[in-house]
């Protein structure tokens, strides 16, 4: 369980250090991390901002969870032989932060969307999402795809990132939104899920949950 709750920490890594470069960035140029990372496929680019937000990140608890992104649901978006078959909530930050996690088994999950809040410029700029991109990966992760993508929230992108130590190796697929006051990001990675959800599917699913929050 040590490693799980490891695992889920360095997936949510790329959503929270977009927050910390984007809080604490100067405007400065893009300096590169120790990670060494590299992008496939289009280059990250900010995105025009969508509609201005006028929803708020709320306490996350099953029941919000399960609003936003029912069970059934994740289990359609994401089919797996081994569904989830409960949502528990997850609080790895502190109490304005938390994850909805759609679990097959205690050591097993289907599925993460994880929120934090955000203090930011909106969008975050082209030169803050190169140089955090490569700072996240820093000695653990490898960013392989980087793909902006348009029409969800104020900025959307979809990330891979493979990595590994202390004697395992870890590939994470997640699909970040930033929604004015926060960012949300639904992810799958190799060592706590099932299957590894496609950049289609993680999209549906953080369609799904942006839509869900306007309700």
């Amino acid at each position: 369980m040590k490693n799980v709750r490891r695992l889920v920490l360095l997936s949510a890594l790329l959503c929270g250090a977009l927050i910390v470069s984007a809080c604490g960035s100067s405007g400065g140029g893009s300096s590169s991390g120790s990670g060494g990372s590299s992008s496939h496929g289009d280059s990250p680019t900010a995105t025009a901002p969508g509609p201005t937000a006028t929803i708020a990140l709320q306490q996350i608890t099953v029941a919000y969870c399960s609003k936003i992104l029912p069970l059934a649901t994740a289990n359609q978006i994401i089919p797996s032989s081994s569904p989830a078959t409960s949502i528990t909530q997850g609080n790895p930050n502190d109490a304005l932060s938390g994850a909805c996690n759609y679990k097959v088994s205690p050591s097993q999950i289907l599925l993460v969307i994880y929120f934090i809040p955000y203090h930011g410029p909106d969008p975050i700029p082209q030169s803050d999402l190169q140089s955090v991109l490569s700072q996240a990966a820093g000695s653990d992760l490898t960013i392989t795809t980087a793909n902006m993508v348009s029409g969800i929230g104020d900025q959307a992108a979809y990330v891979e990132a493979t990595g590994g130590s202390n004697g395992f190796s870890v590939s994470i697929h997640i699909f970040y939104v930033l929604e004015g006051s926060f960012i949300f990001d639904c992810f799958t990675e190799s060592y706590l899920s099932p299957v590894m959800a496609s950049q289609s599917q993680l999209q549906q699913c953080a369609t799904t949950v942006d839509t869900n929050l306007r309700a």
